[in-house]
């Protein structure tokens, strides 16, 4: 049996149909997945920019450490003596008020100071 026109213009439009759906269908998974993958890419990037930050930290740590430990080089030995005695001093202050509790109250205080 000889198909109509209809039939004809039927089965064009289901094939250009499927065709059609088929394409989104393809198109719709790529875009999933480069949407996963720039997720990722946004991920690695932000943890690489993490640690490049904590990398500058501990760089300019050690270069401030190298500064103090030149400083204290180039001191006299009586100047070092000295600076010695007053970190010793300094620590055992800290000891003290740490074990007292009078920093955490002090920190406390003061940050109501600044409200």
């Amino acid at each position: 049996m000889k198909e109509t026109r209809k039939q004809i213009e039927a089965n064009l439009r289901n094939k250009l149909a499927v065709q059609y759906k088929t394409k989104t269908d393809n198109l719709q998974k790529q875009i999933e997945a480069l949407q996963k993958t720039n997720h990722d890419l946004m991920v690695r990037a932000h943890k690489a920019e993490q640690e490049k930050m904590e990398m500058k930290d501990r760089l300019q740590q050690l270069e401030d450490w190298n500064i103090r430990l030149q400083e204290f080089m180039d001191m006299s030995e009586e100047d070092r003596q000295k600076h010695v005695e007053n970190l010793r001093a300094q620590t055992e202050l800290n000891d003290t008020l740490n074990s007292l509790g009078l920093v955490k109250m002090l920190k406390y205080f003061d940050s109501k100071l600044w409200l």
